[in-house]
């Protein structure tokens, strides 16, 4: 048989693909055995099929009988529970539903009188404190009413003493200006004296400073004159080495530039002469060349014989500018 996807029910065969439950448990197979002599022989393979989906549904619906035969002793049994937990539940919220109404009431009572006595120290409080207010009005209405009085005296004084104050500050005013025009008087001759004084002083001393001035400005002019008289002297001292001292540079430059100059004549002569004894025997190998070559081709004409001996012009064109170089030397 082939297993299903379901992994609870099996196909046959290839063939007829039913699903059939399932194989039986062992029980079934022994009654099977036992009818197998006398029934299964004849049965096909479709029977055996129905007959064992038979079997599987009867054992299916005893279970279920089974089963909901158990549930329903459960469910006796948990009633029974249910009912004698619910009656010692009620029992049990009874009293303590009695423990707390007695709780509560005497705590109502408690709180009750806690308040009494709150409501009658406050209505005593409020008692004394209006006794206070009172009191303190009427002291207040006796202190307003003392110090109207007091004050309407100090304002009649007042009145009186600004009265005289203003008389006195009359006459003390008078006596002042009096005293003022006085000392005004007095303090402007003193200070035409003062001016007079102060202008002398100042011309006195405008003569002093400008005395002083010029002696100072005498004496730093003649001290200035002496310091660069002494800065020109080190001045041209310092320059006269200076010079003494490049020329003595340039003297020595120019012997040894003279040493360089006879040197190079010295070459250059021993040059010169080198060239002219070089090119006279060069002159005489051509000619003894040439005498060679006529005795040797007697019979060439004149220019044939160039390949051999060609004509030197290169030392006649290095000649000129050597000659140009001997005259700018002369």
């Amino acid at each position: 048989m082939i297993r299903s996807p379901d992994l609870d029910s099996f196909v046959c065969c290839a063939i007829c693909s039913k699903i059939i439950a399932p194989p039986p448990s062992s029980a079934t197979f022994h009654r099977i055995r036992e009818y197998r002599p006398f029934r299964t022989r004849y049965y096909t393979h479709r029977d055996i099929l129905e007959i064992g989906a038979d079997i599987q549904k009867k054992q299916q619906e005893d279970k279920e009988a089974e089963i909901q035969e158990r549930i329903e002793k459960m469910k006796a049994e948990l009633w029974s529970q249910a009912e004698m937990h619910k009656e010692d539940a009620v029992e049990k919220a009874l009293k303590e539903a009695a423990a707390k109404h007695s709780a509560f009431v005497q705590d109502l009572k408690q709180e009750l009188e806690k308040k009494l006595r709150e409501e009658v120290r406050k209505a005593k409080a409020e008692m004394q404190r209006y006794m206070e207010d009172e009191r303190k009005r009427e002291a207040e209405a006796a202190e307003q009413r003392m110090a109207h009085r007091l004050q309407c005296a100090l304002m009649e004084c007042a009145r009186e003493k600004m009265q005289a104050v203003a008389e006195a500050r009359k006459q003390e005013r008078e006596a002042a200006l009096k005293e003022a025009e006085r000392q005004y008087r007095k303090h402007l001759e003193q200070l035409k004296e003062e001016s007079m004084l102060a202008e002398e002083l100042y011309r006195k001393s405008i003569e002093q400073l400008n005395k002083e001035k010029h002696h100072e400005i005498n004496i730093a002019l003649s001290l200035r004159q002496k310091e660069d008289q002494i800065d020109t002297e080190k001045h041209l001292k310092a320059a006269e080495t200076l010079y003494l001292d490049e020329m003595e540079k340039v003297m020595i430059t120019l012997k040894a530039a003279e040493e360089q100059v006879k040197i190079l004549t010295q070459k250059l002569e021993k040059m010169t002469h080198w060239k002219d004894s070089l090119e006279t025997e060069i002159q005489e190998t051509r000619q003894a060349f040439q005498k060679y070559i006529d005795a040797t081709f007697p019979n060439l004409s004149p220019g044939q014989a160039d390949f051999i001996l060609p004509f030197r012009k290169a030392f006649e064109q290095k000649d000129a500018p050597e000659k140009a170089e001997d005259s700018d030397k002369e």
